[in-house]
């Protein structure tokens, strides 16, 4: 109801005399139409352009003064056919827009035009957002919520929504039963042949990589399908006009109104004489259509809309007058801050007035509003005092925000490698699962730290062979809040389970071949993690001081893991913790093997015991980290990632050390993840 006012409201407010000269207040015409003698329209651009489109010329006749309209009234005219403000954004129809309703998941322009795909597919969510198939960025807590919040119901339509899993044992089963390759799937050629590997709903919530085309739907093309003429993807995205700015001027064509007599007014007379219309705003009279500011009646009811971003003051959309007596003084339309909510806080409004207390913000406050920011606790914290928010002319002088709890154990503790003992449930809340999903049910094969809702630290090995190199991301799912091994368990509340879009390795990564150097990766997840007390960050800190001082030599780091439990193997069900203190790196080289001192590279560091208490397979990947106390609360920092350790004739050396990937080495590696 409040867009079709508003909709009304732009086609009025630039009619009336007063604002664009164009004709009398009874003009058939556009606001970005001239309106010729006899009534009939052309547009702007056509004016003065040396061709008579009026029948009788008055188009061309008004830019020497000789008709109705002269040459500076042609240029204010020019002017106002763009109305949008600074802070506006103009819609394909010319209306105007909040700029920050810009792809947010709601279509706000009447054409829809803010929320399409060639708009939208560059926009970059802040990693707490979710990400709409066509790009808009909406709340996290979009996806399978019950409540279409993307354009597209692309967070609707996520297989995860349907409790489906869509690629087994690399095979993906079509809706008509059909088996393809997964390989096949979301490429842009539609192999099943009811073309269901090529839907949204099947196709949502795929990341391509960054030298691929993505897509409306979702599929990932090769880079430069854009606009080549060709059709690459199966609906057609990607030779779309808008796209290919095909259309002349970027705007579609707007029909013209179609030429009816004005409607008739009532006699004028009376003591309610009309007001001037409010600043960014403008009225309708009821049962009086066209009436304009200084007309007067015996009665009058004014019903009053402003332009998009402002409202009404205090909701009074309706002003009377009865005899000339007025029910209260014309309302301003004052402007209105867009509170785009940030998962770590709650918002509260200040209420002033009769009634003194807060109230739950809204997603549009007016200016003067007042919130008082709260961090979402026990899961968020910050470090000072959150300072009030203001809207002020449209904008909230600072928006705030929280940090997520990272390193914290979990206070409350049920009863986490060889030597290793039983965790307890939050005793390492950021400790994470790689699972292979070739195997059914899926197979964990290495561990993680948590290091945002969409990332998980890992080690490279874990998603490479030395034949295949870097294995697809299709092939692995990631849990967090887990303490039983299997990817399914019903003891579990808390765990939280998804796909992998993407994983990223460093460029000089090879595996063997350079001595697993650089063995560190980054897992970007499909659906993003909430925080939870048993799912938290691990902190990261890359301070030189500060890690010198934890990873000096005997300082003792937590590691969790599901690896093998005897020498001999045989891999623990249930996630056990082992405590393993610094060795210095001359004393790791001397207690190693020969042919493992190859793989001490320079961004590693040595910890463990050669006592029988060490990490085996399917530890890898898992994070070392090391406790601080800070302001009375206890926080670990993730300093290394478990990487390789000498080999013997059994399937874990037990009286080895260990070598960790150091995190600061890659640093500029991973701060883009945070």
């Amino acid at each position: 109801m409040v867009r079709f006012v508003c909709l009304v409201f732009l086609v009025f407010i630039f009619t009336k005399p007063a604002l664009t000269a164009v004709a009398d207040n009874r003009s058939p015409c556009f606001a970005d139409e001239f309106s010729c003698n006899d009534r009939t329209c052309v547009s702007l651009d056509v004016l003065c352009d040396g061709v008579a489109d009026c029948t009788d010329g008055a188009d061309e006749r008004a830019c020497d003064g000789i008709g109705k309209l002269g040459t500076d009234r042609w240029y204010r005219v020019k002017r106002q056919a763009t109305p949008c403000r600074k802070n506006q954004w103009q819609c394909r129809d010319r209306s105007c827009i909040n700029v920050d309703g810009r792809c947010d998941g709601v279509v706000d322009c009447p054409d829809g035009s803010d929320e399409t795909f060639p708009l939208c597919r560059k926009s970059q969510c802040q990693s707490n957002w979710f990400r709409c198939t066509y790009g808009a960025c909406v709340d996290r807590t979009a996806p399978c919520n019950g409540r279409q919040e993307c354009a597209d119901n692309s967070d609707e339509l996520l297989p995860r929504c349907r409790n489906q899993t869509q690629v087994v044992r690399g095979q993906f089963k079509c809706a008509n039963g059909q088996m393809i390759s997964s390989v096949g799937r979301c490429d842009g050629a539609k192999d099943c042949s009811d073309g269901s590997d090529e839907t949204l709903a099947t196709c949502a919530g795929t990341a391509c990589s960054g030298y691929l085309f993505q897509c409306a739907y979702g599929a990932c093309v090769d880079q430069g399908s854009d606009c080549n003429g060709i059709q690459d993807c199966a609906d057609g995205s990607d030779e779309s006009d808008e796209l290919c700015n095909r259309n002349s001027a970027g705007v579609e064509p707007v029909t013209q109104r179609p030429v009816t007599p004005p409607p008739s007014k009532p006699s004028q007379g009376g003591n309610c004489v009309l007001p001037q219309y409010p600043q960014y705003g403008t009225y309708t009279v009821a049962n009086v259509p066209g009436a304009v500011p200084g007309e007067t009646y015996p009665s009058a009811v004014l019903n009053i809309t402003c332009i998009p971003g402002f409202g009404v003051e205090e909701n009074r959309n309706t002003l009377w007058c009865y005899d000339g007596s007025w029910s209260n003084n014309m309302p301003k339309c004052v402007r209105f801050c867009r509170l785009n909510k940030h998962p770590s806080v709650e918002y509260r409004c200040i209420s002033t007035g009769a009634f003194i207390g807060s109230r739950e913000c809204g997603p549009l406050e007016p200016a003067g509003t007042v919130v008082q920011p709260y961090c979402r606790t026990p899961n968020y914290y910050y470090p000072g005092v959150l300072s009030n928010m203001n809207c002020i002319d449209g904008s909230w002088d600072y928006i705030a925000q929280c940090k997520p709890e990272c390193g914290t154990i979990t206070p409350f503790a049920k009863p986490l490698i060889i030597g290793g003992r039983v965790a307890k449930k939050g005793e390492l809340p950021w400790h994470a699962g790689i699972y292979d999903k070739l195997y059914e049910p899926y197979m964990q094969v290495c561990g993680g730290s948590l290091i945002s809702t969409t990332a998980v630290i890992s080690a490279a090995h874990c998603f490479w062979t030395d034949t295949e190199k870097k294995l697809p991301a299709a092939n692995f799912g990631v849990a967090v809040g887990k303490l039983y091994r299997p990817w399914n368990n019903l003891k579990e509340e808390d765990a939280q389970k998804t796909d992998v879009a993407e994983i990223k390795l460093t460029p000089r990564y090879q595996g063997s071949g350079t001595n697993y150097q650089d063995d560190i990766a980054i897992v970007v997840v499909v659906t993003p993690f909430v925080y939870l007390p048993s799912v938290r960050p691990v902190c990261i800190n890359f301070d030189v001081l500060f890690e010198q001082q934890q990873l000096a030599p005997t300082s003792m780091g937590k590691v969790a893991g599901w690896g093998l439990t005897t020498a001999a193997g045989g891999a623990s069900q249930v996630l056990k913790v082992v405590q393993m203190p610094v060795v210095a790196i001359d004393e790791c080289r001397a207690v190693s093997p020969p042919s493992f001192r190859v793989h001490l590279t320079s961004d590693k560091f040595c910890a463990g015991y050669t006592n029988g208490t060490t990490l085996c397979q399917g530890d890898s990947g898992g994070g070392l980290a090391f406790p601080s106390l800070e302001q009375g609360v206890e926080r670990h920092y993730l300093r290394g990632i478990v990487s390789v350790s000498p080999a013997d004739d059994n399937a874990c050396n037990k009286d080895a050390l260990v070598a960790f990937t150091q995190i600061t080495k890659h640093e500029n590696f991973v701060k883009p993840y945070l």
